[in-house]
């Protein structure tokens, strides 16, 4: 397949390639000469958000401007796109032209601020630019505190928590425990957020309506540890004021889980020694 696959005509190709590059001459040019052209359809709002979504895969900010000038759609799409890139023209770009972070869920799309975790110069640029720091994700009901604690970034649950993210309901503690990095990772995350007081013992929160991706079963950050199969975690959070008794939506009590789990049989026996049931 070519390098713009998408592209219907040549007039389209050559759009998305001055796109591509960043030159808005020949951006102009093309536009013009397609405008021109009685034989085809003129480019529409679609063709242009579609130029403009290639200009911010390159980073090209003046390009984005100049196609979002000649009628693209401004819209969250474009800005999820940016997320993860170097620098913050294209924000700058986008913000100019009348697009806002969001403040609520967007269907079942993950907010521009959960994608920008892990990229600090972006999310710092979204929440001074009013990117709400609790918006949480429909799709995997994650907010932006839970997957910084996922990733293990404790200056990025700082700055969060700097600008207004709420520990209560984050899920932020059972994030950490069940994060596919090591316990070197994990377990230094966890003790942050019990430093900063989160609850041990919370259940998980639905934050969105469940969906066919965020159907978890909810339970404490204990279960979660389990179900990871992380004997170290267990063992840490029970040493660290997770109670044993506590049961998940299903029922299960930690020991259960484990054994509906299939957890190994360090996990049981740490189990059983903490008086779980």
């Amino acid at each position: 397949m070519g390098l713009f696959a998408n592209a219907r005509t040549p007039h389209e190709h050559r759009l998305q390639a001055a796109a591509k590059t960043g030159d808005v001459t020949a951006l102009e040019s093309s536009l013009q000469t397609w405008r021109e052209d009685s034989s085809v359809s003129p480019p529409t709002a679609f063709d242009l958000h579609m130029a403009a979504g290639i200009a911010i895969t390159n980073n090209q900010a003046a390009a984005l401007a100049y196609l979002l000038d000649q009628g693209s759609s401004v819209d969250n799409t474009l800005a999820r796109q940016t997320a993860g890139k170097t620098g913050t023209e294209c924000f700058d770009v986008l913000y100019d032209h009348g697009w806002r972070p969001e403040s609520e869920p967007d269907g079942d799309a993950m907010p521009t601020i959960q994608m920008a975790i892990g990229n600090e110069e972006q999310l710092r640029w979204l929440l001074d630019h009013g990117a709400n720091p609790n918006v949480p994700c429909a799709r995997t009901n994650n907010v932006p505190l839970s997957r910084a604690a996922r990733r293990g970034n404790v200056q990025t649950v700082d700055l969060l928590l700097r600008y207004g993210a709420v520990l209560k309901d984050s899920n932020a503690l059972h994030a950490a425990a069940s994060q596919k990095g090591s316990d070197d990772e994990s377990i230094p995350m966890m003790q942050h957020l019990v430093d900063q007081s989160i609850d041990v013992n919370a259940v998980e929160f639905r934050h969105t309506k469940r969906t066919g991706h965020n159907n978890g079963i909810l339970g404490t950050a204990l279960h979660s540890a389990i179900r990871t199969g992380k004997p170290a975690r267990v063992q840490w959070l029970l040493e660290h004021g997770a109670a044993g008794k506590i049961k998940n939506e299903r029922g299960y009590g930690p020991l259960e889980w484990a054994t509906e789990c299939e957890s190994s049989s360090e996990i049981v026996e740490v189990l059983r020694n903490a008086g779980c049931e």
